[in-house]
């Protein structure tokens, strides 16, 4: 099942369990859905989903940060539970051991010494992230590679 098909299904079965939460983190990606669709630029791929998914957690966590700083439980609340259900959506995380696993692989491929080469380690361990078709926190990777060649 392609996550449009199953984006429909959790709209569904929100609407029929009144869950308003999880209703309006699906019907927000079944907007940008449409709107793709909709602009002419061909069907909503998976690739794209999860993309537009992974832009919307980095919102959310955003507006939890401001909210943090402003004091506002409520909404800090509300937007755990909604990256809460947007993470539903993406693929397994990888492991620490996995990720650490990549990025020596990364290293040793490129000969990579010092933090000078971190752009290049980067683009290396991204795209076997994305080779393994599991997902990965960007801020995570970054960090890691960030102690490994320091």
């Amino acid at each position: 099942m392609s996550l449009k098909e199953q984006i429909t299904q959790d709209l569904k079965a929100a609407m029929k369990a009144r869950d308003t939460v999880r209703l309006d983190v699906v019907r927000a990606l079944r907007g940008a859905i449409l709107h793709l669709e909709k602009s002419g630029k061909g069907e909503a791929t998976d690739e794209y989903i999860l993309q537009s998914v992974k832009t919307q957690i980095k919102e959310r966590r955003e507006l939890i940060e401001a909210a943090q700083k402003a004091s506002r439980n409520d909404i800090i609340e509300d937007e755990e539970q909604r990256v809460t259900v947007l993470q539903s959506y993406l693929p397994p995380a990888l492991t620490s051991e996995e990720l650490v696993a990549i990025i020596e692989k990364a290293v040793i491929s490129i000969g990579a010494e010092d933090i000078k080469a971190m752009g290049k380690v980067m683009g290396v361990a991204k795209q076997a992230v994305q080779a393994s078709g599991k997902d990965v926190d960007n801020r995570e990777l970054s960090e890691l590679i960030k102690k490994r060649l320091s």
